[in-house]
């Protein structure tokens, strides 16, 4: 039987281009079971707000059925041989980040020596962030890198603002604050796209998942027909992202709408199956070089069999029309 109300923790806001839709599209429905969302450090319905600390012990302890999120601290519970923890399916295998810059910038070789501004020091966004300006040729230890408290952290648009103030040459934005920073005179610096496991990770407690096999089949099938309909009906997606997300984010105009829906269309995987290269990626940022990690192997904490058994059915080729139609996006090989 599938359980009537799933109860899914979103460990940030900038996952929730995806929630809102999966929530509210109407696609759970066909599979028996209504969305709760919750969002971590975000006042956000009727519960209370659940912080970053708590977000695996609220899933341990069955407060959530699933949680979005949580890249390292799995590695850490199974290295203390606490083996509950599992991914199940990955949605974005690269990184949807953009760095802008002022109109004094023209290579990102420029901001050596000048403020970057990065909202989290969380390894898959500040660990990748250096990795790609590495990439790029910038000696990242000579950047002034600011903004990284999490309770001084600066909302998107006005991360943009203090670009365009001169307050710091860069800062890193979510999608589609790069075009709004173009709106503001700026510009988006080209650095290298690097994969790394990134915003929706379906992670659930395996005692759970053996208990509630059905209703995370459910889970599953919802997941990825709520990304077919994200790809295939944009005005949809739109308004719900319009009715959602925008007052929440502070889009102001269509056009912001539409090309957050065009990256995030771009980015998402009809089939959620985890790039090797990217779960390589993340776990090099913040497991491999820790001795009392690192001998737990990047895919120990990963189950795609349950993914797997509703690929193998054809599910999702009869989405797509075809296996072809449903090829993931591509990454870039440089990690």
């Amino acid at each position: 039987m599938v359980k009537p109300k799933i109860k899914l923790l979103c460990s940030d806001l900038s996952h929730m281009p995806l929630h809102f839709v999966w929530r509210d599209s109407g696609v759970t429905e066909k599979y028996g079971f209504e969305l709760d969302v919750a969002i971590a450090n975000y006042e956000y319905g009727p519960e209370p707000m659940v912080t970053m600390p708590d977000r695996a012990p609220r899933l341990l302890d069955g407060t959530f059925d699933f949680l979005s999120g949580l890249h390292h601290e799995t590695y850490i519970y199974r290295a203390r041989g606490d083996k509950r923890f599992v991914y199940l399916a990955q949605t974005q295998n690269d990184w949807d980040d953009r760095v802008v810059g002022s109109k004094a910038i023209s290579s990102a070789q420029e901001l050596e020596g000048k403020k970057v501004y990065v909202s989290t020091s969380a390894p898959c966004v500040f660990g990748n962030l250096k990795h790609s300006l590495e990439l790029a040729g910038v000696r990242t230890d000579r950047v002034e890198f600011v903004g990284m408290k999490e309770r001084t952290r600066l909302p998107n648009r006005q991360i943009v603002e203090a670009v365009a103030k001169g307050e710091v040459a860069a800062a890193s934005v979510d999608l589609p604050f790069d075009l709004i920073g173009e709106k503001m005179g700026l510009h988006r610096l080209d650095i290298p796209s690097v994969p790394v496991i990134h915003n929706t990770t379906l992670c659930a407690n395996r005692e759970w998942v053996r208990e509630n096999e059905e209703t995370t089949l459910a889970m599953l099938r919802s997941l990825i027909d709520t990304i077919h309909y994200f790809k295939t009906q944009k005005s949809e997606v739109c308004e719900i992202l319009q009715r959602n997300l925008a007052p929440m984010l502070d889009l102001r105009g269509s056009d912001e709408i539409e090309y957050l829906h065009q990256g995030w269309s771009n980015l998402l995987s009809p089939k959620p199956y985890p790039h090797p290269l990217a779960v390589w990626n993340v776990y090099n940022l913040d497991v491999a070089h820790d001795p009392s990690v690192n001998f737990i192997g990047p895919f120990e904490i990963w189950d795609t069999s349950y993914l797997r058994q509703i690929d193998d059915a054809g599910f999702i080729d009869d989405l797509y029309g075809g296996a072809q139609s449903a090829g993931n996006p591509t990454v870039n090989a440089a990690i």
